[in-house]
């Protein structure tokens, strides 16, 4: 564009087809002054496409750097963990386990039940009064000990401070003579026991046809469906207010059967050597019966030698 205006007169002239692409200024200045050639000033908006090094465009770098960030804080974790586990242990040792003045100055050893010894359990226990610390072994771990004795059922441990420890066993009690009458045994719950040595024997029942008994170590439990029978006939006789009428002597497992043998008892009538023979199932049933029997012979007066209970019509033996 030209310009004919006054001396010192401006003449601007702005085009823009595309805002912001493009601006244009024209200048005129004196009339006597050649034209000024059109200023052309081009903007241009430049887009950042560059991506972080945080990004990417493949998902399996994406999962390894979420995995590694895991692992990362799961070892930190641990180490913290670990920390405060050896600082624990570390306190424990220096204020208990190896204090002075927790050591044991004594065992107090009650035995609630069964045959084991005071004796047999101090010298299974092995912890010296005066010596070692009460807190060298956790409860549990001494209640372990103490329950791996197979003599013992159950036991209660107690750390009385400064240096006592108190327990309370639960041994197992025998009910019956397995194979002989010279020290093994077994008790309700068919596991198979030894008695110590010196240990003054029961007058128990002998339990005899047991198949493969060697093959059952000491500790272990008897599943045998004889022996169960057996071990629950003894049972239903304890609980019975008229158990005592039976004094057992032996009870021998046959097929499907227990053949048991009687001592004398002059009040009930029954003789020396009198058999009761009964199937294995049913025992409570086959209990009943049995005492309805020797209600009727008592009040007859008539000696036993036998009863039968295998038929539904008893035959007894005088």
């Amino acid at each position: 564009m030209h310009c004919n205006t006054a001396a010192q007169r401006y003449c601007f002239a702005i085009t823009s087809p595309v805002i912001p692409e493009l601006f244009r200024l024209n200048y005129c200045s004196f009339r006597t002054q050649p034209p000024v050639r059109l200023l052309s000033v081009r903007y241009v908006k430049t887009v950042e496409t560059r991506k972080s090094s945080r990004q990417t465009d493949d998902p399996k770098d994406s999962r390894l750097m979420v995995l590694s960030r895991v692992m990362l804080w799961g070892l930190i974790t641990c180490a913290v963990i670990v920390s405060l586990c050896l600082v624990q242990y570390g306190i424990y040792r220096l204020f208990f386990s190896t204090n002075p003045h927790f050591t044991i100055d004594k065992i107090e050893i009650e035995i609630a039940t069964g045959i084991v010894s005071e004796s047999y359990v101090r010298q299974h226990l092995e912890l010296i009064e005066g010596k070692d610390n009460l807190y060298d072994r956790e409860p549990a771990e001494l209640r372990q000990m103490l329950l791996d004795i197979p003599l013992i059922h159950e036991a209660d441990v107690r750390l009385i401070v400064p240096g006592t420890l108190r327990l309370t066993i639960y041994g197992r009690t025998p009910a019956a003579h397995l194979l002989n009458r010279k020290g093994r045994m077994i008790d309700d719950d068919g596991v198979v026991i030894f008695a110590p040595a010196g240990t003054l024997l029961p007058p128990l029942p002998l339990i005899t046809g047991i198949p493969n008994l060697d093959s059952h170590a000491t500790g272990e439990q008897i599943k045998e469906t004889g022996v169960l029978a057996a071990l629950e006939f003894l049972k239903l006789k304890r609980g019975s207010a008229k158990g005592n009428w039976l004094n057992v002597d032996l009870i021998q497992l046959q097929k499907g059967q227990l053949r048991i043998y009687l001592h004398k008892h002059a009040d009930a009538f029954i003789e020396e050597g009198a058999t009761i023979i009964m199937a294995q199932k049913d025992l409570p049933a086959s209990f009943k019966k049995l005492f309805y029997i020797l209600d009727q012979q008592i009040a007859a007066a008539e000696p036993i030698s036998e009863i039968n209970l295998t038929y539904d019509r008893v035959p007894v033996k005088q």
